[in-house]
């Protein structure tokens, strides 16, 4: 068999995201047509100034009032969740990070790097950042879990730090590149690692949790465990945060929005709105440690009690600390996270 259809078909098997690239459609969206029509109405009004007397003319637009709102609510919502806020670049500054290539969500080519460990270890890190961040930004974390042996692999996240993809913006697309990197990690390192951990700080955590829940490819049975700092467990809770002021009262109609978009840039979907949160996004099937900050001044503490209400610590290998002190921020390394981290890694091994 070809090595492409053999690719594609590995890729076909995964089940933490969706894959298949949005279809190019011809025809006009609605939001497209109500645009257009509103910016028409927009410059007959200013150009034609005396049509403001026609009675006909204010009744149409007096018609356009709620799909003006609709369309208000639409671009509000796809500004603030399917397109990433313009970027704040934090380079890394260690020259051993190696620049690496591979294909994300939709094939699509993206950016990534390696930090090699010692000679002798066969240890993999996956680092993932978190919403508005960058690997830049989590680094001195990289530096740290590469100082106790293991390689650690990384990346900008789409529409963050350096990388591509600002617009059509999605969770399930950021799992897919993550799940993607992870699968092609051998390849850049040149050997098959023995033993995987994954840490996800905040919106990276939400993708930890899912990767964890649904393990494919040649580390399925190599993940030892992850690593969740101050983490995201909530898509709605995150949504709901978002909306400015009384459109919370318009949720039903923020429901119907996100759904569309997500159906339109995902015609695999395979998680709703509803669902995309503890427990029904995942829960790990390996030993986890979580480090949340307990003054968490970004997403308070609400995604920490979901968490504890749907992740127990059965085995003696999972643990759960509140770090006074922390910040969300990953561009503060604070000494206690650092210790349990260790003592963690190390009782692991």
């Amino acid at each position: 068999m070809h090595e492409g259809r053999r690719q594609k078909l590995r890729r076909k098997a995964r089940r933490a995201a969706a894959y298949a690239k949005t279809p190019v459609r011809w025809t006009p969206t609605i939001p497209t047509v109500l645009s257009i029509i509103g910016t028409a109405e927009l410059l007959v009004f200013i150009l034609f100034p005396e049509l403001r007397n026609n009675q006909f003319f204010i009744a149409f637009v007096g018609l356009s009032i709620p799909f003006a709102g609709w369309l208000f609510v639409y671009w509000k919502i796809y500004l603030s969740v399917f397109t990433t806020p313009t970027r704040d670049h934090v380079d890394i500054t260690d020259g051993r990070w190696r620049d690496i290539r591979f294909h994300g969500w939709g094939e699509e080519e993206l950016k990534a790097k390696v930090l090699p460990g010692a000679d002798e270890n066969r240890d993999l890190i996956l680092y993932l950042h978190g919403y508005r961040s960058s690997l830049g930004r989590g680094e001195t974390r990289c530096q740290h879990f590469n100082s106790l042996g293991p390689h650690v692999i990384g990346l900008d996240q789409r529409g963050f730090g350096r990388q591509d993809g600002r617009l059509d913006w999605t969770l399930l697309k950021a799992t897919a590149d993550a799940e993607a990197l992870l699968e092609s990690a051998p390849q850049h390192l040149g050997f098959e690692p023995n033993r995987v951990w994954i840490y996800g700080h905040s919106m990276g955590g939400f993708i930890t949790i899912r990767l964890a829940s649904h393990p494919s490819g040649w580390w399925e049975g190599k993940l030892q465990g992850i690593i969740l700092e101050s983490p995201v467990t909530s898509f709605p809770y995150l949504i709901d945060k978002k909306l400015p002021g009384r459109m919370v009262m318009a949720k039903p109609w923020v429901r119907h929005v996100l759904r569309r978009e997500y159906e339109r840039i995902h015609p695999d979907l395979n998680v709703r709105y509803a669902n995309s949160e503890l427990p029904y996004w995942g829960t790990p099937k390996v030993p986890f440690l979580v480090l949340q900050s307990a003054e968490d001044e970004v997403l308070g503490l609400d995604h920490y009690e979901l968490l504890i209400e749907h992740l127990q610590t059965n085995d003696s290998n999972s643990s759960i600390h509140l770090i006074e002190g922390m910040p969300h921020t990953s561009m503060f390394d604070h000494p206690e996270r650092r210790e349990i981290l260790e003592n963690w890694l190390e009782e692991m091994s």
